[in-house]
């Protein structure tokens, strides 16, 4: 079958790449998903189909929250300091991105998210104002999906947003579905400055869809960049912040 030739190249096909290469209907196309669960051949995605690997693959939400947690304190511990007094944020939904928001110390901010984690971290503030991108709700990843999230977006103009990447290459950020990327690029445009945030360890692996670095104004990890990598970023203008060395600077001028 067509749809399980293009997985074995591409592992993820959304309901749109199935209508446009085996020239179906969505209808016709949803049936082929529902039928291929069905068999076990596929796992359903809220964008479509992926393979049944890249599934074993991606952690869930609350798993990767475990993963390298004192560098995402960190990471998020310098991120936050950048947002300021009565500014618009947009807060992707990534849990490095949940350390941002744990550590947000700025007044009378607006906080746009389509994150019921960061929604529920932000509630206890009397002091700033929450919008939620409503959609579908996909319990396992902690988020709202769907069309109306990027429509919504199209609404607005943040100062800053922050998000986060399944993998970090020398041409981009990557994310596992196509529908995360389509709504990285439409928060970034959407933003007057983009900041990505993301571990040391995003740098080692690889996903599908990606967002090129040109949407990207700053970049916040916790260890040194590959040289490769930091040369692209260098002559793209892309200020990189190293979470580990910012903090022990800062160490240094307390002790002084």
């Amino acid at each position: 079958m067509k749809i399980l030739e293009y997985l074995k190249e591409h592992q993820t096909m959304s309901v749109m790449d199935i209508c446009t290469h085996l020239g179906v209907s969505r209808d016709t196309a949803r049936r082929d998903i529902v039928k291929l669960v069905q068999e076990g051949v596929v796992n359903r995605t809220h964008g479509g189909v992926a393979s049944p690997q890249l599934q074993k693959e991606l952690a869930s939400y609350q798993e990767r929250l475990i993963d390298e947690t004192d560098s995402k304190i960190n990471i998020g511990l310098v991120a936050a300091k950048l947002i300021h007094d009565h500014e618009t944020v947009i807060l992707d939904v990534s849990t490095t991105v949940q350390a941002v928001a744990e550590q947000i110390s700025a007044k009378n901010i607006t906080a746009i998210t389509q994150s019921i984690d960061i929604v529920r971290i932000l509630s206890d503030r009397d002091d700033l104002q929450v919008y939620v991108l409503g959609g579908y709700l996909h319990v396992k990843n902690r988020l709202l999906y769907g069309p109306s999230v990027i429509e919504k977006l199209r609404e607005m103009r943040a100062d800053k947003v922050f998000i986060g990447a399944a993998a970090i290459q020398s041409d981009g950020l990557y994310y596992p579905f196509e529908e995360d990327a389509h709504i990285k690029k439409e928060m970034a445009r959407r933003s007057d400055q983009v900041i990505a945030v993301a571990d040391f360890t995003k740098f080692k692996t690889k996903s599908v869809y990606r967002l090129d670095f040109d949407y990207i104004d700053i970049l916040i990890t916790d260890q040194e960049v590959p040289s490769e990598i930091e040369e692209i970023l260098d002559q793209k203008n892309i200020t990189v912040i190293c979470s580990e060395i910012n903090n022990k600077l800062e160490e240094e001028n307390k002790d002084e």
